[in-house]
């Protein structure tokens, strides 16, 4: 069975530092509380060996602006220029930025990403803030899916919740019917209003990259049932710990595993729902005719 990770970053760990030996954040940051666990897997081999544990195809890195955890579009092309045929690039720029979509277009066409990552919280911006639309107009011009960041963050108040609401993705799937969108994190505490935008939007997928433990509570065979088997795309979050447990890709697969679906929608939700995201492959039209109500 084809498995494809789609929700992978690999920290620019030194170019956090640019400015300095230190960096001051605030409290109540708690992803750094694991760090020392968690920088030894930002190797590329660690990378690559925990992907052959798991009977990983293909990974995708996604580069993120932001002022941590950060990953420049340039890093993320020399990791996947080394590795083709296991990495994929998605982009990240700052929406708000006046050449946002020149940085865009040209990430595309010079570095070959296939995406573009947003992570609104971390950014300081509102999905729906019609200043970030022509961002989302160069995406699909282009033909490229949008990673929104949704739900709880582990940044404390270097991040603003509202900017997390799963419900401003709605109004961007609405005017960008055309936009491939993917929400992270089964929603992280938000999963129900997540669920929503993914139920009511053809064009609007979810990945499990949630918590371990929370994984198979969320994602129930009502639920998936509801929000289709076809619109759940599996990540990780790779390396991110949870708790005091070390990130291994492994345990995510078994998980998903241990999910009361079919071996047909075990490959949709490992890899091929994925490759509709990537390709723009769903509804976005239907055509009624007067013949149809009367039946």
């Amino acid at each position: 069975m084809r498995i494809i990770n789609a929700h992978v970053h690999m920290i620019e760990a030194d170019a956090m530092f640019r400015d300095g030996d230190t960096i001051t954040l605030p409290g109540g940051v708690s992803v750094l509380r694991e760090i020392k666990q968690t920088l030894p897997l930002l190797s590329p081999d660690v990378l690559l060996e925990q992907m052959d544990e798991a009977d990983i195809e293909t990974a995708v890195l996604y580069a993120v602006d932001a002022p941590i955890v950060y990953a420049s579009n340039q890093y993320v092309q020399e990791l996947c220029n080394k590795y083709p045929e296991r990495l994929m690039g998605f982009a990240s720029v700052n929406p708000l930025a006046a050449d946002a979509a020149d940085t865009l277009e040209n990430a595309v066409e010079k570095m070959n990403m296939r995406g573009l990552k947003l992570h609104p919280p971390l950014q300081g911006f509102a999905p729906d803030d019609e200043r970030v639309f022509p961002v989302y107009d160069k995406a699909q011009e282009l033909g490229l899916p949008v990673v929104f960041h949704v739900g709880s963050t582990p940044f404390g108040s270097m991040c603003r919740l509202k900017y997390a609401d799963p419900l401003k993705v709605d109004d961007v799937a609405v005017n960008f019917p055309d936009l491939p969108i993917m929400l992270t994190h089964l929603g992280t505490l938000w999963h129900n209003e997540a669920f929503m935008v993914v139920e009511k939007n053809p064009n609007v997928f979810i990945d499990t990259a949630g918590y371990l433990n929370e994984i198979c509570k969320i994602l129930t065979p009502e639920i998936i049932s509801r929000i289709g088997s076809d619109k759940i795309i599996f990540g990780t979050d790779y390396p991110m710990p949870y708790g005091a447990e070390k990130h291994r890709m492994k345990d995510f697969v078994d998980c998903i595993r241990k999910l009361e679906v079919s071996e047909h929608n075990l490959q949709n939700i490992f890899a091929d729902n994925f490759e509709r995201l990537l390709k723009g492959r769903f509804e976005t039209t239907q055509t009624l005719s007067i013949d149809d109500l009367s039946k």
